[in-house]
């Protein structure tokens, strides 16, 4: 029985109908005392959780993780009272929803003889890494600890996706996320344009100057995520998704896919994030590569040309009122002065040394690499394994583009891919999303290899069996 049914069925009967109603007005109660002694955000939290768990469906709870993800932040800057809203219970909220899944996912898990051992292996190793660099560290932080969760939560779920123990619902994903982009995109540019108050107060509390000032059309946009590295990343995966619907589609749905994706172009470029840029044209290329066919390739190409030509505009037509693209941040590079290249480089310069990290020491730093992060906060073990986790990945996505399976979670994979080389994708709330088309990427290129070998075994089994009969007629 799931869970929203049982609920109205309490709700229809008689005495069952007053318990609930006791235990309403008394769950009420309790969310009025804990606002006033400890805070709204923690109420908030509190009413959060016990909504996913009183609907509790594993499949319910994944798909309010996709839709609340992305606007859980301004949530957050709404009620943070002028704070930065750094410490706030309302920022693990979808990682312990997540978490709940995966208890709940637990019975089945062990039972399971699926899945990908090689996968489930790497992120064993990740996990008892983890362990390992916490229990040699001398203290633990609530970053560090928010870090290592975040990490083996998002890998748990590839793995236990990809087993076919966790639901894989991915396909819903792929239907709300351009939606929510288009969502995402509007509100960043009425925030560009409009700075409100609530964002204004939460820049200045955060003390972020990478950012721009705290004025209109002087702010590298982050619209309802926290800062314009994720946001650009929401976009981009939106945008990345948007072209390949347009491909799998056909009639007047394939040009309101191509329009969403060139809408998402503009907030995505004026948030400054050139990563999430670089991502988008790299999965459109496998796209155009691996997939499109006949007039098909138009529309990758088409979104490609309007992707440089609204890098030029972007950059030409702000110049004069915006100090932010005063320089030539987009339409010219140079590796000798370019401060964000530079530094990444130079993270770089600590791969060239892994020894140095046989022990990671979590004290919750963050690096613009998600390698380098891994390596120096959790280990060289389970940097392995996470190397090789991703590539697995990569593998995964291309066979599936080249066979045209799942396209939309492969191209977004491929996307998460590239970014992964600026950070930790796995850090902010789009880290679950990442989880949910890394496990259903891998999902389905296992469920082909097991049909493949299918049939080769039925076909090695009936020779055995023939050999053996020609063997006793001998």
């Amino acid at each position: 029985m799931s869970g929203p049914r049982s609920i109205r069925q309490l709700m229809n009967s008689g005495a069952d109908g007053w318990g609930l109603i006791v235990v309403a007005i008394g769950a009420t109660v309790g969310l009025v005392f804990v606002s006033l002694t400890t805070g709204l955000r923690s109420a908030l939290f509190l009413l959060l959780l016990v909504a996913l768990v009183a609907f509790f469906n594993r499949r319910f709870v994944l798909k309010a993780v996709v839709v609340l993800i992305p606007f859980m932040p301004l949530v957050r800057r709404l009620v943070a009272d002028g704070g930065s809203g750094d410490v706030d219970p309302l920022s693990i909220a979808m990682l312990a929803a997540s978490t709940l899944v995966l208890v709940a996912s637990m019975r089945d898990g062990l039972r399971s003889r699926d899945g990908l051992r090689g996968l489930n292996l790497l992120v064993l190793l990740v996990v008892l890494s983890v362990a390992l660099s916490f229990g040699a560290s001398g203290g633990v932080t609530a970053d560090a600890i928010f870090s290592a969760a975040s990490v083996c939560v998002c890998l748990l779920l590839v793995a236990t996706i990809a087993a076919g123990v966790v639901p894989d619902v991915w396909a819903a994903a792929e239907k709300a996320l351009p939606v929510l982009g288009v969502l995402s995109g509007a509100y960043g540019l009425f925030q560009f344009y409009y700075l409100p108050s609530w964002d204004k107060s939460w820049m200045l509390a955060s003390g972020l100057r990478s950012i721009g000032q705290a004025i209109p059309m002087q702010v590298r946009i982050f619209g309802p995520s926290e800062a314009p590295g994720p946001y650009a990343f929401l976009l981009g995966l939106c945008a990345t998704i948007a072209v390949a619907k347009a491909l799998s589609v056909g009639g007047p749905r394939r040009f309101v896919f191509a329009g969403v994706a060139i809408f998402l172009l503009f907030p995505m470029l004026v948030s400054g994030v050139r990563t999430a840029i670089l991502a988008v044209a790299i999965a459109i290329g496998a796209l155009l590569i691996f997939r499109a066919r006949g007039f098909a390739r138009v529309v990758p190409l088409l979104f490609l040309g309007v992707m440089f030509f609204a890098l030029s505009y972007v950059q030409g037509r702000l110049s004069a009122t915006s100090t932010l693209f005063a320089g030539s941040r987009y339409t010219g590079f140079d590796a000798s002065t370019d401060t964000s290249f530079r530094e990444r480089l130079a993270l770089l310069e600590m791969l060239r040394n892994p020894g140095a990290y046989l022990v990671g020491r979590p004290a919750g730093g963050r690096y613009d690499n998600i390698v380098v992060d891994v390596l120096v906060n959790f280990g060289l073990v389970a940097a392995i394994g996470l190397v090789l986790a991703l590539t697995l990945s990569a593998v995964a996505a291309i066979a599936n583009l080249r066979k045209g399976v799942g396209e939309t979670g492969a191209v977004a994979t491929v996307f998460a891919l590239v970014t992964a080389a600026s950070g930790n994708i796995f850090l902010s709330g789009y880290g679950i999303l990442i989880a949910l088309a890394f496990g259903s990427t891998l999902l389905q290129w296992s469920a082909r290899r097991r049909s493949l070998q299918v049939p080769v075994e039925s076909e090695q089994r009936r020779g055995s069996e023939r050999h053996a009969l020609e063997a006793t007629d001998g």
